[in-house]
C-alpha cells in the first residue's frame, strides 16, 4: 500500500473525505482572517500559521472526533495525526508551498513522519500525507489547498490540489495533480 499512485491514494480517501479536509483546511484561515484588523497587522508569518493551524485543528475535533473509521492520533513530540483506517492514510495539517512541502523546524517525528519511517505511536503501513494550504503572497488569501505524499528532504513524490466546489465539472475528479515536474542537469 505505500506504493499506491497519487489516483490510487486519493480514491482510496474518497471525495467526501478529501472535501471534509479541504473545508477544514479553508475554515481554520477564515477563522484567523475574522481577527480584528488592528491584531492582525501585528502578527508576523510564524504567528499566523500558528493561529491557523490550532483553528484547523479545533474544527478538525468537532467534525472528525467521533466519526467512524476516523481516528485522531497524538505522537510523541507534538504531532496531531487523523487515521482513515479504511483508506490506510495518516494525515496531517499544515501550511504548506506551493509544492507541498511544510516550511519549520521540524522534530525528529515530523522528520520521520515525512520519511514515511514508523513511529512508536504509529506503525507502518499507512502512507502518510499532508493536508494544508497555500497562500498569497499577502498572506490572506488561499491559492489552493492541497494534499501531498511527503519525501523526507525531498519535494514531495506527488502534490494534488483539490478543487473548490463550484470549481468542479461534472464527472471530473475534484483534484488535480500539481505535481511540479523535476528539471534534469539543474536546467
Amino acid at each position: 500500500m505505500p506504493n499506491r499512485t497519487m489516483g490510487e491514494t486519493l480514491d482510496a480517501i474518497g471525495e467526501a473525505a478529501l472535501d471534509e479536509f479541504s473545508e477544514i483546511v479553508r475554515t481554520g484561515h477564515t477563522r484567523y482572517m475574522t481577527y480584528d484588523p488592528a491584531n492582525l497587522i501585528e502578527l508576523d508569518v510564524r504567528a499566523q500559521s500558528a493561529c491557523t493551524y490550532c483553528h484547523m485543528h479545533a474544527e478538525a475535533d468537532r467534525r472528525l472526533i467521533d466519526r467512524d473509521g476516523i481516528k485522531r492520533l497524538e505522537v510523541r513530540g507534538g504531532l496531531k495525526l487523523w487515521l482513515l483506517e479504511e483508506a490506510n492514510v495518516v494525515i496531517r495539517l499544515k501550511k504548506m508551498d506551493e509544492d507541498g512541502r511544510t516550511r519549520n523546524y521540524p522534530t525528529k517525528q515530523a522528520r520521520d513522519y515525512d520519511a514515511q519511517r514508523e513511529l512508536p505511536e504509529l506503525p507502518l503501513p499507512p502512507v502518510r500525507l499532508t493536508a494544508g494550504y497555500w497562500l498569497d503572497a499577502t498572506g490572506q488569501i488561499i491559492n489552493r489547498v492541497q494534499i501531498a505524499r511527503p519525501n523526507g528532504k525531498l519535494a514531495p513524490t506527488w502534490c494534488a490540489a483539490i478543487i473548490p466546489p463550484p470549481e468542479r465539472k461534472a464527472g471530473e475528479r475534484i483534484w488535480t495533480d500539481v505535481t511540479r515536474q523535476r528539471r534534469f542537469g539543474g536546467v
